[in-house]
């Protein structure tokens, strides 16, 4: 069987930058950059066995993060968008906040 992330309690508060640990096992964003290649992005899933979703959101539309404070995240808990979703990253960006679910992949009978 294949390597595949699972899901660990997150912590309290995502205080804006927070990673499942694994990710950083695995990861192949290269040093020093600031997106993902489209071929990056690709074999990051394939290491992780798992398909990724990307949610970004604004700020404006989450009551919990005070609009004086957008870094406190202390009182929201995000939600899977997408039924047997887990969250494995959650970051602050210009634009407000992107959460990573990952989705696991059935695993193949064949072969």
């Amino acid at each position: 069987m294949t390597y595949q992330i699972e899901p660990i309690e997150l912590p309290d508060d995502l205080n804006s930058c927070w990673f499942h640990p694994d990710i950083e096992l695995h990861d192949t964003i290269g040093e020093n950059s600031e997106f993902y290649t489209t071929e990056q992005w690709s074999q990051l899933q394939k290491n992780l066995g798992v398909k990724l979703l990307v949610e970004r959101l604004e700020y404006w539309d989450i009551p919990e993060i005070p609009e004086d404070d957008c870094a406190d995240w202390s009182k929201w808990k995000p939600q899977t968008p997408i039924k047997d979703a887990f969250l494995i990253a959650g970051f602050d960006t210009e634009d407000g906040p992107c959460l990573w679910w990952a989705k696991p992949k059935a695993e193949s009978k064949e072969g």
